[in-house]
């Protein structure tokens, strides 16, 4: 019988500029070898660890749930930082103790999350700025080819939870957030949720401002607006999204991350 593969799901800041991403795959396969590696992204913002850990909230769902996710941003490498196993629901993580997994430690069921003894599983020498390379990929690729979770290191009873997410927050007659993302297409991703939308009722329709600029209802799809007009809609991870059909938002609002953003009910007549 042929042996299961498990998926490797790789996050990271490194870019492909550079040899980082291959090195970490060559020393992750030469632990797990039937391995099937799946690049989530490594165009993080450089030691933007918000946005990593927004990226693989949204993204661990539609993975099997027997996938192991290397998360690599880590500002804080060489220092004292702990460096993390966690299991939630079969999925396995392993990061910095940075804020990246803490949205693992949110709801039901619990996550599980142990210190990885470096000095056992990890490469020697180890180097003190490539943790991606001498840490985290050794105990992927031996969590991917069958090492006991447990066998990782001691239980954490805490971990680091990191950079707040900005909130969304109540205004009168509707809310208020703000710009988190923009993607490769110039879309401007907000913190509004499809779920805070739906607190405003259904009364009539929802009005979008960015800043002080007034964009319009709430819309399905780009299809709902002419080419070059901007168009508000509810993404597939279920935030508030900007766009310009057939454009750029972020480069036709001159605007990006912070930016303010303001829904309103308008209620119909």
């Amino acid at each position: 019988m042929a042996s299961r593969r498990r998926v490797v799901a790789l996050l990271t800041d490194f870019g492909t500029h550079d040899a980082y991403v291959g090195v970490l795959k060559g020393v992750l396969l030469g632990f797990a070898p039937e391995a099937q590696v799946v690049d989530l992204s490594h165009d993080v913002p450089a030691q933007d660890i918000r946005s990593a850990r927004r990226l693989l909230a949204s993204a661990v769902p539609y993975f099997p749930e027997s996938t192991v996710f290397v998360v690599v941003v880590d500002p804080g490498v060489g220092t004292d930082r702990c460096a993390l196993a966690a299991r939630r629901e079969g999925r396995l993580f392993v990061a910095p103790d940075n804020g990246l997994l803490a949205f693992l430690d949110q709801g039901r069921p619990a996550a599980e999350f142990r210190r990885i003894d470096a000095d056992r599983w990890g490469l020697r020498p180890r180097s003190a700025t490539f943790h991606g390379r001498d840490v985290f990929a050794p105990v992927a690729g031996r969590l991917a080819s069958g090492l006991a979770f447990g066998r990782v290191g001691a239980v954490v009873a805490r971990i680091e939870p990191g950079p707040p997410e900005p909130a969304a927050s109540s205004i009168p007659g509707g809310l208020a957030g703000a710009v988190v993302a923009v993607d490769r297409f110039g879309t401007l991703v907000t913190n509004l949720r499809a779920t805070d939308l739906e607190m405003l009722g259904t009364g009539g329709s929802l009005e979008v401002r960015l800043g002080a600029r007034r964009l319009g209802a709430v819309r399905r799809t780009f299809a709902d607006v002419p080419t070059g007009r901007p168009v508000c809609f509810v993404g597939s991870f279920g935030e508030l999204e900007i766009a310009v059909r057939d454009g750029d938002a972020a480069r036709r609002f001159r605007c990006g991350v912070g930016a303010p953003v303001v829904v309103r009910a308008v209620r119909a007549r």
